[in-house]
């Protein structure tokens, strides 16, 4: 009979036991869950940022000296930038006020900055086909990421 007492206390005890681990579990599992939403959320939240544009600025791929770089390099020899804004509450968003001594360096512009993996939306303005082409490119900055 002593026997089966304990043998009793002993189930007891451990269905106790197991209670206590089944809830520490359980609330292991509800802060793993609760940390694999808050940065799935912040997750979320930087990937719409950035597909914004917002917070581009602080990347060292959209610095100011590298869409300098990138422009310089699609400017042909006889054309010449003489405005440069840029936008980065838009997307980091480009206009460029250009002038070429020909329409043939005018049209050299546009293709390599519309062949460039760093720009995208690349929109002339008005032209002259006369001689000296002076007028406005709009496009926006991706770094080289299409």
């Amino acid at each position: 009979m002593a026997l089966g007492v304990l043998a009793v206390a002993g189930v007891g005890l451990a269905a106790q036991r197991a209670r206590g681990e089944a809830a520490s579990a359980v609330a292991r599992l509800a802060q793993t869950q609760a940390e694999v939403d808050r940065l799935t959320a912040q997750r979320s939240a930087l990937a719409a940022r950035r597909a914004a544009g917002v917070g581009a600025g602080a990347d060292a791929a959209s610095s100011p000296a590298r869409v300098v770089a990138a422009i310089a390099a699609a400017l042909p020899p006889d054309a010449r930038l003489e405005r440069l804004a840029i936008d980065y509450s838009r997307g980091i968003a480009i206009e460029m006020q250009v002038v070429t001594r020909s329409p043939s360096a005018w049209d050299r512009l546009l293709e390599a900055l519309e062949r460039s993996p760093q720009f995208r939306e690349v929109a002339p303005g008005p032209e002259s086909r006369a001689g000296e082409v002076r007028s406005v490119v709009h496009a926006r900055w991706t770094g080289g990421a299409r």
